[in-house]
């Protein structure tokens, strides 16, 4: 239509001025009726053979403009139809202005295990393959809900012969213009073997976690079986050796006690931090029966992996222990106190004190002949911690203060 209406305007226009500037000067260099008639009949045949030729070259230019926007159409639709060839996903073009599929990919086909040729006679096929538990929900968006966007849509085909096909479906609703055809477009992928593979994944990883929480409980029943013969040894022993069995005993249970907690928690990648100080604390406390002795914690919740747990079990039981064995010989109001977080430096931060007795005056940390103390700096190194503290006065308590890498923060699990 434009390209008509162009012609028209330039011919008008120029026809126009011809007769117009003609006529004025033919009147006024032409007197005689005779030679303005001639004149007229010549410039009338000028007329034609000029407008023909300029008509022919204006169409012949509006040609060449409309061929070469035909001939970029034509690649454009060559490149999408390559493009849409070669693609893995199915592609559906739905005309919602004729309610008729306007484009449908080979891929299509091959999903659905259906022809084009049928799909396009019969639509409705389609639905068919619909798996039963999804096909409310998709029918709906797919008749209902058009003029939609919707991304991820995830669903399930299912096939005369029982077999499953997931597809994750992108739909897209286009509008081209006020009045202007409107289409909605489905863009799906097959993701049959992705979720095959989830699923041997997650069967794997039931699996794996069954064994290791089999693993976690006969290590805790073997170190029940441990302990009890201690306890066996320990009745019978001289003094020195069954308090030497005791400690012994409370070192195990601190080891067993991780992986009673792993094994009881749906988490088996560690363990909560307060939950676990806390029954250590209270294991701890009936195994000396020492009723008088106040206890406060203030353990900030974190996850602790096997590695961190272990080491920080048996430092807390060393300390607790020294301070029930050793720390308060008198009656008094005994207090012991123990707070974990996690500091300003990102870091684990362990601060234990009693209000007991306190190291003896001869104490050097330079020459620690208690076993209790050589495992806890011991344990402490291994943590690739760093004391920062020790203080002690006679009758005035102990304190110990730690630090440790965060382990479980710089893995991304916490």
């Amino acid at each position: 239509m434009k390209p008509a209406i162009r012609v028209s305007l330039i011919y008008f226009v120029l026809g126009f001025c011809w007769i117009y500037f003609s006529d004025h000067a033919l009147a006024n260099f032409l007197n005689q009726p005779e030679d303005l008639r001639l004149a007229q009949s010549y410039k009338g045949w000028l007329f034609v053979t000029l407008s023909s030729l300029l008509i022919f070259f204006l169409l012949l230019s509006e040609f060449k403009i409309q061929f070469k926007f035909q001939k970029e159409k034509e690649d454009s639709d060559h490149l999408y139809r390559n493009i849409l060839k070669q693609i893995q996903d199915s592609v559906i073009v739905f005309n919602l202005n004729t309610w008729k599929i306007e484009l449908i990919s080979q891929q299509t086909a091959n999903f659905y295990e259906i022809s084009v040729a049928e799909i396009v006679e019969n639509p409705a096929q389609l639905t068919d393959r619909l798996h039963p538990q999804d096909k409310e929900r998709i029918m709906d968006m797919w008749i209902n809900r058009l003029k939609e966007n919707h991304s991820s849509v995830l669903y399930r085909l299912l096939f005369p012969d029982g077999r499953v096909k997931w597809a994750l479906e992108n739909r897209l609703f286009y509008d081209s213009g006020v009045g202007a055809q409107k289409r909605a477009i489905a863009l799906t992928t097959d993701i049959t073997d992705y979720m095959q593979n989830q699923e041997k994944l997650e069967k794997s990883l039931k699996e794996n976690e069954v064994l290791l929480t089999e693993v976690h409980h006969r290590v805790k029943n073997n170190l029940a079986v441990i302990i009890s013969f201690l306890q066996l040894q320990s009745y019978s022993a001289p003094p020195d050796a069954a308090d030497i069995l005791d400690q012994s005993i409370a070192r195990i249970r601190a080891i067993a006690l991780v992986h009673e907690k792993l094994y009881s928690s749906k988490n088996l990648s560690g363990l909560n931090s307060k939950m676990y100080i806390e029954s250590l604390v209270e294991n701890i406390k009936l195994m000396y029966m020492r009723m008088d002795i106040r206890i406060h914690l203030n353990i900030e919740p974190r996850e602790l992996d096997l590695t961190s747990a272990i080491p920080l079990g048996l430092m807390l039981t060393e300390l607790l222990t020294n301070s029930f064995r050793h720390a308060f010989p008198d009656p008094i109001e005994a207090i012991i106190s123990v707070d974990f977080r996690i500091n300003e430096n990102d870091k684990i931060e362990l601060i234990y004190k009693d209000n007991g007795v306190g190291l003896p005056p001869s104490f050097d940390r330079k020459r620690i002949d208690t076993v209790g103390l050589s495992v806890i700096f011991s344990l402490s190194s291994q943590m690739m911690g760093r004391e920062i503290e020790v203080l002690s006065k006679p009758n005035e308590g102990v304190l110990f203060h730690f630090e440790f890498p965060n382990y479980k923060e710089k893995k991304g699990i916490s």
